[in-house]
């Protein structure tokens, strides 16, 4: 199935050695940057711009999207798209994840290596979690999450919309919310609940301030 990843920065490098490990057939990068369109990274020329999701269907044959960009909406706005648009937008799992059969993932959910899912937690659509991190039971990441390296992700929580947790945040079980679209800082250890758009850090986390 020939396929494209959106963003030709690092961490679309990092995507097109695993996929390719994988035997995804990928023909090329779109990425908005102008300044990359016609450049070849990796061995995979960058095709243009992700407008170009209008037309490689037919153009080039493509049938699946990827999208390892780190802004949770950005890589939300570029999957979901595609997927309005008929492609299929398929999840990522490295094959040295532990995920439970009992496990609930959504559609392009990216898993790096190492991570540990355990039973009934509930990965939402556009999830992308680091390498080496644990997520507890009955545990909802839901739609845009993303987890960096080494988190650990207490049990029975809900981690909303576009939260972003930083390198080896923990959050503790018996946290019950982890509020839309806030950010958890690296090494931060949440012991209470997290209210939307709130940044929060250190030990045990405390509010910086909030998004506006």
């Amino acid at each position: 199935m020939k396929s494209v990843i959106i963003g030709a920065g690092t961490y679309g490098e990092v995507y097109l050695s695993y996929l390719s490990e994988a035997g995804v057939d990928v023909i090329g990068f779109l990425d908005d940057n102008s300044e990359l369109h016609g450049k070849i990274v990796r061995g995979i020329p960058v095709l243009g711009g992700s407008d170009m999701l209008h037309t490689l269907r037919h153009s080039h044959g493509v049938e699946a999207v990827y999208c390892p960009i780190g802004n949770n909406r950005v890589r939300v706005h570029m999957l979901s798209t595609a997927h309005v648009l008929g492609y299929d937008t398929p999840n990522y799992i490295h094959p040295s994840a532990l995920i439970s059969h009992d496990a609930t993932l959504g559609r392009g959910v990216y898993i790096f290596p190492q991570t540990i899912v355990l039973p009934y937690a509930n990965i939402g659509d556009y999830v992308m979690v680091a390498q080496r991190t644990s997520i507890s039971h009955h545990t909802t990441l839901h739609t845009g999450v993303f987890l960096s390296a080494g988190c650990n992700i207490g049990a029975s929580l809900h981690v909303e919309e576009y939260a972003y947790c930083g390198m080896a945040a923990t959050i503790m079980t018996g946290v019950k919310r982890i509020g839309k679209d806030s950010l958890i800082g690296a090494g931060a250890v949440v012991i209470r609940d997290v209210a939307d758009k709130a940044v929060v850090a250190g030990v045990p986390a405390k509010i910086l301030k909030y998004k506006e």
